[in-house]
């Protein structure tokens, strides 16, 4: 007689927050921090390359999209590879690429191998994130899983905000390639202990076909109080006998239309925190505030995204996501009208800046976690994974067009106002999603008393 099946996601969602889940959550934000280091590092260090090589900055700006590039491309691909290996097997692949790629950089003395390793540096850091996304959020219970995907994914954000402090004290101490050694052993030292410290996912390791002990034996860790002989009957609930693998799953089984805007609200997304990222202090500097003014009133917009990211995800274990987020793309939208007619720097300036960040880069960082709950575990990663890649169309596109506009004489009102429409497409996008589409957490099936479960002998 089979145990009684116990659907292994809702047996991880239903369990308490303990020292199991924190320490996971420790190391996954390590992860992304040093993610974030790698690959804002060349930004910090190229100043001190410029005067080493004898290079005028400009000659650099290869080297600087070349990470953004292997970003989408990484995180396409161990999407892919995070459902058909294991996320844990995948992530620290990936990031040992990333890591390894990093200390490559200080072997470079031409632009060509500069631009190389630096597309490496984003195809592994990039590959990191899909995964530490898809595992974070199959072994986190379900009331607080937002919020612990969000704090690890906001440690990207704090590792380019302490990549600057550190920069600024081992540069001139060290020279230029002491950045890029930091950024390539720490992470590679993380590496071997999320190795040995981080379980994979249960549900990955029991849709293979069988009841893994080391599924198991994390199930009982980070669920105390099941029995031994209770967890014999763990399943996969969301994964049918004969799920659909790789791009096409994510078309099949009603996902058609929640995919696509899922992929539209990445696109609109990224293409709000790049063109913010980009052009603010260019458009308030030639509007003639002072450099020095404009960059710290812009220094509210990291607090703001910081604070925006976990209020956001706090506030989804009691409100869903869709309609938190559709609030932040319409507040994004009256921040970036606001930015557009300001004369002067101001206390007002100064908050709507903040809100801006909160906004639109709150709503960045908890794109990870929407999209992770509307796949099933057997395409989690290649969901999260393809949405970021897609993601990058509207980070890479947008500084352009607010190039091309710059230069056709466009005023910053204008410009701003252009910026709405990518706020106003995922405000009413991540609405549509709210009301055609359902978390796969929310609705999974558990089989009859006579149905061998998914994953278990009959």
């Amino acid at each position: 007689m089979n145990p009684h099946p116990l659907d292994v996601g809702k047996v991880l969602g239903e369990a308490p927050l303990g020292p199991q889940h924190w320490r996971i959550v420790l190391l996954g934000a390590l992860m992304m921090m040093l993610d974030g280091y790698d690959l804002s590092v060349m930004g910090l260090a190229l100043p001190a390359v410029s005067e080493a090589w004898k290079v005028d900055a400009s000659a650099f700006r290869w080297a600087l999209s070349a990470s953004l590039v292997g970003v989408g491309v990484g995180s396409v691909i161990s999407g892919f590879l995070g459902d058909r290996l294991g996320r844990k097997h995948t992530l620290v692949a990936m990031y040992v690429l990333g890591a390894l790629a990093c200390l490559g950089t200080v072997t470079a003395t031409d632009m060509p191998h500069l631009v190389l390793w630096r597309f490496l540096v984003g195809v592994g850091m990039g590959g990191a994130i899909p995964n530490v996304i898809a595992l974070v959020t199959e072994l986190m219970p379900e009331r607080r899983r937002a919020l612990l995907v969000v704090l690890v994914y906001s440690g990207a954000a704090l590792g380019g905000a302490v990549g600057s402090l550190l920069a600024s004290v081992i540069i001139p101490a060290y020279g230029w390639t002491s950045v890029f050694y930091v950024g390539g052993l720490l992470p590679l030292a993380v590496a071997a202990v999320v190795w040995k410290a981080v379980p994979e996912s249960p549900a990955f390791l029991i849709a293979q076909g069988r009841l893994h002990p080391h599924a198991v034996r994390t199930v009982l860790r980070l669920r105390p109080g099941l029995r031994a002989e209770e967890a014999q009957g763990l399943f996969v609930g969301d994964r049918p006998a004969h799920a659909s693998r790789g791009l096409a799953a994510l078309f099949v089984e009603g996902r058609a239309a929640c995919t696509l805007l899922i992929w539209t609200l990445f696109i609109c997304t990224q293409a709000m925190v790049f063109f913010v990222q980009s052009w603010y202090v260019t458009l308030l500097t030639r509007d003639g505030h002072a450099l020095e003014s404009v960059l710290r009133t812009f220094s509210l917009w990291d607090l703001g995204a910081l604070v925006g990211g976990i209020a956001l995800a706090a506030m989804a274990s009691r409100y869903p996501l869709e309609r938190l987020l559709a609030l932040a793309y319409a507040a994004a939208a009256a921040s970036l009208l606001a930015l557009g007619t300001v004369k002067e720097l101001s206390l007002l300036t100064s908050i709507v800046t903040f809100l801006t960040g909160f906004s639109v880069v709150g709503a960045s960082f908890c794109m990870g976690a929407l999209a992770a709950s509307y796949y099933p575990s057997a395409v989690r990663a290649t969901g999260v994974g393809m949405g970021l890649g897609i993601g990058r169309v509207g980070s890479i596109a947008s500084p352009i067009l607010a190039g091309s506009a710059l230069a056709a004489g466009w005023s910053n009102e204008q410009i701003f106002m252009a910026a709405l429409v990518p706020a106003s497409v995922a405000a009413v996008a991540v609405t549509v999603l709210g009301l055609v589409g359902k978390p796969r957490g929310s609705a999974v099936r558990e089989p009859s008393s006579d149905e061998p479960p998914t994953g278990i002998p009959g």
